[in-house]
């Protein structure tokens, strides 16, 4: 049972009780420990389990209840053959759980509460996991259901609801029902003030976008700068700064993620597609219905407080400069980063692969003294950083250096994982005392990276390597090689 992304890795910033994510995430544990005891293979994968069913153990109701749900499960694995929906309630479980498998599975543990002999015939320790799945099917189906209430009721007053906190969304769901609009808009106000982390986290993570390729990572870089701004304009009122601040920046980051499309428009040749399936923020009723209502063109001059991107900056709403305006919007950009992060990487990865094969063979530095031609530079040192943090780990357990990381620990996987190939010759050699250890690898634009590691005083020295052929020894025993303790050498820096 694969875990949704937005349920498996939490942003910068605490997510804990945020809407969704304890209990989607919560469900899909017992429901990998079942994929891995029942050996169902990967999640998307299609073969059928390893392990052959003992027919012998089953009764005849058992075999054609296993023969008619296996089919359905493993249907449910494959990727991509369902179609995206349109409708609100099946957006919200197509982005959950977009092959259906987790639907599946609870429909069986729903029908049969404790561990169907079928199964325990396959493993019969599954009980707990299984008893677990049933405790937690009411609990996940009353979430989905929040979701779409949430989705119904608060998106057109201008909340992108997700990342709040899921008691307060709750909440401000029942005021609305009840009529009661404008407490609930103070409700959620709340949760974008200053003493929470929330503003700072998308400050943060816009911040962090494009970071391994320098130029266009500065550009978010800058435009965090901005951000900040705007955080400081709401943290003390200026809500007039904060809103225009705010909705700049949201049209200025979905064009650098678009090949420069646009937030606020919706003509079809120029408006930005912000519709992803597989994220909640951002299907069809929740970040592009947003569009559409912070798109509204076409007003005359007012003070209706409305949210038109269009009224704000054109002087024809009077009343844009609200504590609820600036929180709504807050709200809206939070989700548009979610949204754009994983399009910002892939365009990273684009400009980075242009430039390295432009530079490829080159020997010439920039006006930094880097190389032009870094290639693997952003895989090899990610991986040294890895060896070094575990090489200090275990340090710390034994008092001396490892000299089997490479090999005993980090498998090759590991380093494919991070990029590497399969032959990534990357070496490491420790001291004859155990207590200095160094870690280098040629990349495949010649230049060799390192980092060097000394004990000292239950701490560590760290040194940093770039050159044309490996280290000779250890930092200690050739700081003419290694250069000054602490220092980054040019390769090694952002």
């Amino acid at each position: 049972m694969s875990v949704p992304d937005y349920a498996r890795a939490s942003p910068a910033g605490d997510h804990t009780g945020a809407f969704v994510a304890d209990v989607v995430a919560a469900v899909s544990h017992p429901a990998e420990m079942l994929n891995q005891r029942l050996q169902f293979g990967p999640a998307s994968g299609t073969r059928p389990p390893q392990r052959r069913v003992p027919h012998t153990a089953l009764l005849p109701a058992d075999l054609d209840r296993f023969r008619a749900w296996f089919p359905r499960w493993q249907n449910a694995r494959v990727p991509n053959q369902r179609l995206a929906p349109r409708d609100l309630r099946s957006q919200v479980r197509f982005a959950v759980d977009p092959n259906g498998e987790q639907f599946t599975l609870l429909e069986a543990v729903e029908q049969s509460p404790t561990l169907p002999p079928w199964i325990s015939a396959i493993a019969a320790d599954l009980d707990v996991a299984w008893a677990q799945l049933a405790g937690m099917s009411v609990q996940y189906r009353a979430l989905l259901s929040d979701i779409e209430e949430a989705l119904r009721l608060l998106v057109p007053r201008g909340w992108a609801v997700f990342n709040m906190d899921s008691s307060q969304v709750r909440q401000a769901v029942a005021l609305v029902a009840e009529g009661r609009g404008e407490e609930a808009d103070e409700l959620l106000a709340d949760q974008w003030e200053k003493d929470t982390y929330r503003t700072k986290r998308v400050c943060d993570r816009v911040g962090s976008m494009g970071a391994f390729e320098p130029d266009y990572g500065a550009m978010f870089v800058r435009r965090a700068a901005l951000l900040r701004k705007a955080k400081e304009h709401h943290d003390h009122g200026r809500y007039d700064a904060s809103v225009l601040i705010l909705q700049a920046q949201m049209e200025g980051l979905t064009t650098d993620v678009t090949a420069n499309r646009k937030f606020f428009s919706r003509r079809a040749d120029v408006g930005a597609n912000v519709v992803d399936t597989g994220q909640l923020v951002s299907i069809e009723s929740s970040l592009a219905a947003l569009q559409v209502l912070y798109t509204e063109g076409g007003i005359e001059t007012q003070s209706t407080g409305s949210l038109s991107r269009h009224g704000a900056a054109h002087g024809r709403e009077l009343a844009y400069d609200t504590r609820l305006n600036s929180a709504k919007t807050w709200s809206v950009l939070d989700a548009l980063v979610e949204w754009a992060m994983p399009l910002a990487r892939q365009e990273a990865e684009r400009r980075r692969a242009d430039r390295q094969a432009a530079s490829a063979g080159s020997e010439d530095t920039d006006e930094e003294g880097r190389r032009l031609d870094d290639r693997e530079f952003t895989e090899t040192k990610a991986m040294l950083r890895v060896l070094q943090t575990s090489a200090m780990g275990w340090w710390r357990q034994r008092g001396y250096f490892r000299d089997d990381l490479i090999g005993g620990v980090y498998a090759t996987k590991d380093f494919e994982k991070r990029g590497l190939s399969t032959d990534h010759d990357t070496r490491s050699q420790v001291s004859p005392d155990g207590q200095q250890t160094w870690f280098w690898r040629k990349t495949i634009s010649g230049c060799v990276l390192g980092v060097g590691l000394a004990a000292k005083n239950r701490g560590f020295l760290e040194w940093l390597y770039s050159g044309a052929e490996p280290p000779t020894a250890g930092p200690l025993d050739a700081p003419d090689v290694w250069g000054q303790v602490f220092d980054t050498p040019p390769d090694w820096q952002v």
